[in-house]
């Protein structure tokens, strides 16, 4: 049991980049493709960067993501852990992700070699601000001075109830990836139909209905929300969007509308996320009282 630890987390968690920026928590870089250029993401470009990497998904431009090697995992953890310095990853949902397995894999080959380490792997059962959300609570929880079991406890028991809903412009960038069908992501296409989907408490994606444009799809999402509003205190709600401000916003005032006080905070989609979802996206996080 430790009081000297750090957060970590990886580019499938979006969040208030100012944590990040703060030393709260620190990001494993990921990287991803557009076309034949690869860019690594360290978490923060919140601007120009990511429109251009929507704007070439418009254009038709291949996107792909390149996974965390375990040599980087390795690397991250073994010069802190083996000094004494504890490790709290929190990873993007395991259904969705190879990057918690092998982050596993590493932790149990380092202690096959060292013995029993301070390494604890998180699976957030979530993506994108679901992540987020779990990494805001992680940081609060050490600044009250819960030491790095009872948190990484109370994470594990919180994973699972975060709620996260969001809509796609179109299916065929989870086709791609094997997320759903092809027939219904020719017809999404075709009828310019919002399909909505949810992170189950099981981390996996599935998908809960369609609605004709993007003013629909955000009445949808309010409505799941405001079905399980009463957001645990001092939580935060994050929106996410890939290139879709003005969606964004608009959610977030109806969020504020029927929730006065709560906290919303926007964040542009991780493009490590994004490649998989493409551009127009729109998401909502909390977590409900439990």
């Amino acid at each position: 049991m430790t009081n000297s630890y750090k957060i970590f987390i990886d580019t499938g968690c979006d969040i208030d980049p100012e944590l990040i920026k703060g030393d709260y928590v620190t990001v494993i870089p990921g990287s991803y493709t557009v076309g034949s250029t690869l860019t690594k993401y360290d978490g923060i470009d919140d601007g120009e960067n990511l429109t251009k990497f929507y704007d070439r998904q418009r254009n038709g431009d291949v996107t792909q993501t390149i996974a965390i090697t375990k040599e980087v995992f390795e690397n991250t953890f073994s010069r802190l852990v083996r000094h004494g310095v504890g490790v709290i990853y929190i990873a993007m949902s395991s259904r969705l992700s190879n990057q918690y397995y092998f982050a596993r894999e590493v932790k149990m080959e380092m202690e096959a070699k060292y013995g029993e380490l301070p390494l604890y792997i998180v699976d957030s059962r979530s993506a994108s601000g679901g992540v987020g959300i779990l990494a805001e609570i992680a940081v609060a929880n050490k600044m009250s001075g819960y030491p790095i079991t009872t948190n990484v406890e109370t994470l594990n028991t919180i994973a699972g109830n975060i709620k996260s809903w969001f809509y796609v412009n179109d299916l065929d960038f989870l086709r791609r990836n094997g997320k759903t069908s092809a027939s219904k992501s020719f017809i999404g296409t075709l009828l310019g139909v919002k399909p909505v989907l949810e992170v189950t408490s099981q981390g996996e994606l599935h998908q809960i209905g369609k609605k004709f444009g993007a003013k629909k799809a955000c009445e949808m999402l309010l409505e799941l929300y405001v079905e399980n509003k009463k957001t645990a205190k001092n939580c935060p709600i994050y929106i996410t969007h890939s290139d879709d401000y003005e969606s964004a916003s608009t959610l977030k005032g109806m969020v504020s509308t029927v929730s006065s006080g709560a906290i919303v905070k926007i964040k542009t989609l991780s493009p490590v996320v994004g490649a998989h979802t493409g551009p127009g996206v729109i998401t909502i996080h909390h977590l409900p009282e439990y």
